[in-house]
């Protein structure tokens, strides 16, 4: 519009005087020709500030790109991808059998190898949200295999009831064996329950707390994998004699020193008879030990899971960068075995929740625990805006905790050996189907991490 006001300011005025016809004439042509330059200059000016506008419309730039912290998550979603499914089980012939997640029956999903006997018996598992259907395998007195598809219920009941053609159980037993021989034993002792299977599960944190941090989910990834062994039935209920615990450190893509520790919180420190570390790798220097922390319930320091890391050569982080990735078989792992004076009921110790899987910094104290969960001796920030509050006219909302104002958390507990993002990756593009299980309080894409979906160029698999 500019231009086209000075192009006014120069246009001559022409006064109308009488003179001769031919010069009239003339001058008129040439005031046409004028009017039509003018004319043209002027649509070219619209035109110009048509595009201009265009280009600098604010509706047709490109969208922002959506995070993690941009979702709308709805009041009282819980994040939790398992849960304790409860069953009953019972057997016209003693016997032992096994329970998959997958109909092929795979090893590294297998959740349980329990005596089953003609006693109708509680059986709490853990199982993905996602599943509808258990596998239940036995052999039968022909020494065959047989498999039993078992339904899970809308409230996660299921019932396994097995015809004679089973083949009784051997009553001879042997104490439990340390490490990978433990699979011989379970056909010839009592039974184990896995949580969250045979193979790891993963914990995945961001380590800002009680700022919100780039939630690309890497600041501390590990796995884990818990069994409860020695499994004998007490009053219709199953319980364990021993847990055995791995952690295996994957990723470390924060930048605050912050070490893991491991807290049950159904067993106190003076119902436990020992802890056994049975088996270590890459852990420098070897430990034959674990450090308790002084409390009430047990507290296990894993601080030596990320003490003299090999990071590879020229990388800031820990397995994070694609140019610098640490191989499977070098990442830092340690298995023990804790035996308890008295037995446990496997319901109570086998909740996610149960097992307390937390941070806690170096130099302030600052503990980062799943969402939910009361921190131990950090102090926490109860007046904290971008929290949600935990005292609500002087009542105390315990599922509050580690909670932002916009239900956001600062640990995700997945099922299964889950890959971690790479360093500035958007989680979201990462797993393709994290949003909608977000945003629907779980009810949708409940298997984000295992689906064909993923982008597997900002994901690493170990």
């Amino acid at each position: 519009m500019q231009l086209y006001l000075l192009y006014l300011q120069i246009i001559p005025t022409f006064v109308p005087i009488k003179s001769n016809p031919i010069i009239n004439k003339t001058s008129t042509a040439v005031m046409k020709k004028k009017t039509i330059l003018f004319a043209s200059c002027l649509f070219g000016v619209f035109a110009f500030s048509s595009c201009e506008k265009n280009l600098y419309d604010e509706s047709k730039q490109p969208e922002k790109e959506i995070q993690v912290k941009d979702l709308n998550i709805p009041a009282g979603f819980q994040w939790k991808l398992t849960q304790v499914a409860a069953g009953t089980v019972a057997a016209t012939t003693p016997t032992m059998v096994s329970f998959f997640l997958d109909e092929a029956c795979s090893k590294e999903e297998k959740i349980a190898d329990i005596p089953v006997d003609t006693e109708i018996s509680s059986l709490p598992l853990s199982i993905p949200t996602y599943v509808n259907t258990l596998y239940a395998q036995y052999k039968t007195s022909t020494n065959e295999i047989k498999k039993v598809a078992i339904p899970v219920n809308a409230d996660r009941s299921f019932s396994l009831n097995i015809a004679n053609d089973a083949k009784s159980k051997s009553n001879t037993t042997r104490s439990i064996t340390r490490g990978h021989d433990i699979e011989d034993d379970i056909q010839l002792s009592k039974g184990v329950i896995s949580h969250p299977k045979d193979g790891w599960g993963t914990i995945m944190f961001e380590d800002q707390f009680p700022s919100l941090g780039d939630y690309d989910f890497n600041d501390f990834v590990v796995n884990y994998k818990v069994q409860f062994q020695g499994i004998k039935k007490v009053d219709k209920k199953y319980t364990a004699q021993y847990i055995q615990i791995g952690l295996r450190l994957k990723a470390i893509g924060g930048i605050f020193p912050y070490s893991p520790y491991l807290r049950l919180k159904e067993i106190d420190s003076d119902e436990v008879e020992s802890i056994e570390v049975y088996e270590t790798k890459n852990v420098i220097p070897a430990i034959d030990g674990v450090d308790l922390v002084p409390n009430k319930h047990l507290i296990i320091d894993y601080s030596p899971l990320i003490k003299n890391l090999a990071k590879p050569a020229g990388s800031q982080y820990y397995n994070t960068e694609k140019n610098a990735l640490v191989a499977t078989s070098d990442l830092p792992e340690i298995n023990i075995l804790i035996t308890l004076k008295k037995r446990k009921e496997v319901k109570e110790i086998l909740e996610g929740d149960e097992f307390d899987l937390y941070l806690k910094r170096n130099d302030s104290g600052t503990e980062i625990h799943m969402n939910g969960i009361e921190p131990i001796t950090y102090q926490y920030p109860f007046n904290d805006k971008n929290l949600l509050p935990v005292y609500t006219n002087g009542d105390e909302e315990d599922d509050n905790y580690y909670f932002s104002a916009g239900r956001l958390i600062w640990g995700l507990r997945v099922p299964g050996n889950a890959a971690h993002a790479i360093e500035k990756a958007n989680f979201l593009e990462a797993y393709k189907g994290f949003a909608k299980w977000a945003q629907s309080s779980g009810k949708n894409e409940q298997n984000w991490y295992n689906q064909g979906n993923a982008d597997k160029n900002l994901l690493i698999h170990n």
